[in-house]
């Protein structure tokens, strides 16, 4: 017998508050927390695009992505530290937000971008990332 996983309606639901919680408004910028309220929805945006074009097929069998793929990016995310985060200013001579946004990016290649077999698809989504990110965080 085959379970199919029912997905929450509004994924944002449940990922957007535990991005919320670990990066408390109060403690960043407000272009910080526009970055921060936009993380869910970009990831979501990727992993949708993702598993609807990257299909598995018998040479490509492990090309199944579910929401593991959308924990493991937020849980990338959230490792960062804030003194890591504060200091990018300082230490790489770029905001805390755009040193979010790249942190984003990372874990997103990280995750979807190594579990591919060639270079067209790892391409594709580099790409799908890179217009995503524009979308989103302009």
């Amino acid at each position: 017998m085959i379970f199919n996983m029912i997905l929450p309606q509004d994924i944002e639901i449940i990922y957007g508050p535990i991005i919320k919680h670990s990066f408390k408004p109060s403690k960043y910028s407000p272009e910080f927390n526009r970055v921060v309220d936009s993380l869910p929805q970009a990831t979501i945006k990727l992993w949708n695009k993702v598993k609807s074009t990257l299909l598995p097929t018998p040479a490509k069998f492990h090309y199944v992505f579910n929401m593991r793929e959308l924990s493991r990016i937020f849980k990338g995310i959230l490792c960062v530290k804030r003194d890591t985060l504060l200091s990018s200013k300082k230490a790489c001579g770029i905001d805390s937000e755009v040193f979010l946004i790249a942190l984003w990016k990372h874990e997103c290649e990280r995750v979807f971008v190594d579990k591919l077999t060639n270079n067209a698809d790892k391409e594709k989504v580099k790409n799908y990332i890179n217009e995503i990110t524009i979308e989103t965080f302009n």
